[in-house]
């Protein structure tokens, strides 16, 4: 028995399921590298080349111009700044601190929610921040008053000092771990399909980690005003960009709650006579 179909003639319908695949790799090609990024709240004004770029995370005209152009901080960490570092005076800190202790508190410890606490932060984390808001790299509307005529010795001691103060959450007792839900998955696992890395990965699994900001046991309000200023980039001395980047991924709702988590080791701690213990139950 021999086929109707003349040898050496195509299958249409072959030619047809083809033309339908690549049609449909470019629709999905379209949504994903083109429509999907351009709809997202910081791509307004990006041209066409800038989105691709963008969704398959190659550095944009943008971000190039920002590596060529001003460094997000003038604090380099080479080995002469670690070496730098090691020089603090903790006891001539104490003594400049006398302006700092009306906000931050003489324990370190912050009584107002927007101001961030320092007991527990490094002095490489402390003494960037400072020269951050001395060059005006972070907004200086408030702290530049305070450090732009100091020194960058007299920032150094006062990290010192600030570092080397107790810190009452270093054994916290864990009477709040969550280890469930939307928020601690955030803390642990990041949420790769939206490119945001788990905060424990550069914070520690309990928001303590050398060569990163302390989060254990900060201010609610702080942390949140911060992770909003990164979000909406009004804050930008993360060099990397690291933390614009997750920021701008999160919504304000996971926002609200991370900084939630990390403050809650602030919770029933408060110095008193006898130093810092936990009250309540």
């Amino acid at each position: 028995m021999t086929s109707d179909k003349p040898q050496g003639v195509p299958d249409r319908r072959f030619a047809a399921w083809i033309a339908a695949a690549v049609a449909l790799l470019i629709v999905v090609a379209a949504i994903g590298f083109i429509w999907l990024p351009s709809m997202q709240q910081d791509a307004a004004g990006a041209g066409l080349w800038a989105v691709i770029c963008r969704a398959i995370g190659l550095p944009t005209e943008s971000a190039r111009a920002m590596v060529i152009g001003e460094p997000p901080s003038t604090v380099a960490w080479t080995p002469a700044t670690r070496q730098f570092l090691r020089g603090g005076d903790a006891a001539r800190g104490a003594r400049l601190a006398s302006t700092c202790d009306g906000c931050h508190g003489s324990t370190g410890m912050s009584s107002d929610a927007a101001i961030p606490n320092l007991v527990g932060q490094t002095v490489a984390a402390i003494y960037k921040q400072l020269e951050d808001y001395r060059s005006a790299k972070r907004d200086p509307e408030v702290m530049g008053v305070f450090v732009r005529h100091l020194s960058p010795q007299d920032l150094l001691d006062l990290a010192t000092h600030f570092a080397s103060l107790p810190n009452p959450f270093d054994r916290a007792a864990e009477t709040q771990n969550p280890t469930a839900g939307p928020i601690y998955r955030l803390v642990e696992n990041g949420d790769p399909m939206r490119g945001i890395a788990s905060c424990a990965a550069c914070h520690g699994p309990m928001g303590l980690a050398p060569g990163t900001p302390g989060l254990r046991g900060q201010q609610r309000a702080y942390c949140e005003q911060q992770l909003l200023a990164f979000k909406s980039g009004t804050r930008h001395n993360d060099i990397n960009e690291q933390m614009r980047s997750i920021a701008r991924q999160l919504t304000n709702e996971e926002i609200a709650g991370l900084a939630a988590y990390y403050s809650r080791f602030a919770v029933g701690v408060a110095f008193t006579s006898s130093g810092w213990m936990r009250v309540g139950k």
